[in-house]
């Protein structure tokens, strides 16, 4: 049990090598098919029956201390007790609850309609003005651009083919919508990974004295090397210099702040010089930048595949939702005060995210067509 432990444990802190994910699902697939009689309780279904047997098994999660109480949240006593392995559609999630409140036992709400989460979807905007849809376009060369060859290299994958010509200088726009996701490979090489609701404006040739890219909500950047043209990511609010190679920025107009937060070299926000693991978040309202150490983990979490909380509150968390599965969150209660933490899988449906947060605070939910109602 306890290598069971670390290996859980090491999952959850994105440690866990493939081979150590592999077994780990070994494990979780042999003891659901051999090791446990499976006997479904009145009104039971298969996947409930597997959360509540891997309930069971997982207290041996606890910590060996408990989380000591957080003094903002008078009533919400902050102890990590449990963690909860579930699957879905041959996806895996790991989850820990910071709190144990008492609450009256009711029915979880299942949609009719299923909402999947975030497809390989983006629309493609030429400079022309014309648009293509990347979602239904086939594999192979889209359009000629300027200087560059635009080419669909694989679903979810847009790529900017350098010919070396000294054709005009002209931008593309390539936008997601809530509910999906990208990546593009600049015609520098510079390669982009794009969060749900989100777009970038980028020239198809990096011609002049720099490499500038326009970004509204979230992106993950890889830059290529090259001294001679730095390299530039504007939102609204900032101008990020990029000094060296792989950092991320969150820049949603529904969220407080914007964040730019190093994972390799160094970026200059304003005045400031950023190293590996630190965060520039910059305050519209109040107009103030500070720095500060990041959680690489959970800012990393959307582009490898998880939801990862760490003592977030559920409007915050819910907004985070809302963007991945294209709804409305309706709130027709005060949310809980309570913090969460722990991750959930990205791949997984709507409803099954939603349970583990119910299951996990104070409020409940229902789905009723594109909107997600938050109830007492």
């Amino acid at each position: 049990m306890q290598h069971l432990k670390d290996l859980i444990q090491r999952y959850l802190k994105g440690r866990a090598t493939p081979e150590e994910i592999s077994a780990l699902e070994d494990w979780y697939h042999s003891f659901d098919d051999s090791e446990v009689p499976l006997s479904l309780e009145p009104g039971e279904d298969p996947a409930q029956l597997k959360q509540r047997l891997l309930s069971r098994l997982l207290p041996v999660m606890q910590p060996e201390a408990p989380i000591k109480a957080m003094p903002r949240y008078r009533r919400y006593a902050v102890a990590a007790t449990v963690a909860l392995l579930i699957a879905a559609a041959g996806t895996t999630a790991l989850w820990y609850r910071y709190k144990t409140i008492p609450k009256n036992e009711i029915a979880v709400h299942i949609p009719v309609r299923e909402i999947a989460p975030a497809q390989k979807k983006a629309l493609l905007t030429l400079a022309d003005g014309s648009t293509i849809t990347l979602d239904d376009a086939a594999n192979g060369a889209l359009s000629q651009q300027g200087g560059a060859r635009v080419v669909k290299s694989s679903p979810g994958q847009l790529a900017y083919q350098a010919n070396n010509s000294a054709g005009e200088v002209v931008y593309n726009t390539l936008s997601v919508p809530r509910g999906g996701q990208y990546q593009v490979t600049l015609p520098d090489g510079t390669k982009v990974w794009l969060n749900s609701a989100s777009s970038l404006r980028y020239p198809t040739a990096f011609k002049g004295t720099d490499r500038k890219v326009l970004l509204t909500g979230q992106a993950y950047f890889e830059i290529a090397p090259n001294a001679a043209l730095p390299f530039h990511v504007q939102t609204n609010d900032l101008d990020v210099q990029v000094l060296g190679t792989r950092f991320d920025v969150m820049a949603y107009a529904d969220e407080p702040t914007v964040n730019a937060t190093l994972l390799d070299g160094k970026i200059k926000v304003h005045d400031k010089i950023l190293q590996p693991g630190q965060q520039a978040v910059w305050s519209p309202t109040a107009g103030q930048l500070r720095i500060s150490t990041a959680d690489v983990n959970k800012i990393m979490a959307w582009k490898n595949g998880l939801f990862v909380f760490n003592n977030m509150d559920l409007p915050t968390i819910l907004r985070e939702v809302a963007r991945w599965y294209d709804v409305e969150i309706v709130y027709n209660t005060v949310p809980g005060k309570e913090l969460y933490g722990g991750g959930i899988s990205r791949n997984l449906n709507l409803s099954a995210v939603l349970r583990v947060l119910e299951e996990n605070g104070n409020n409940h939910f229902k789905i009723n067509g594109k909107q997600v109602m938050v109830l007492p």
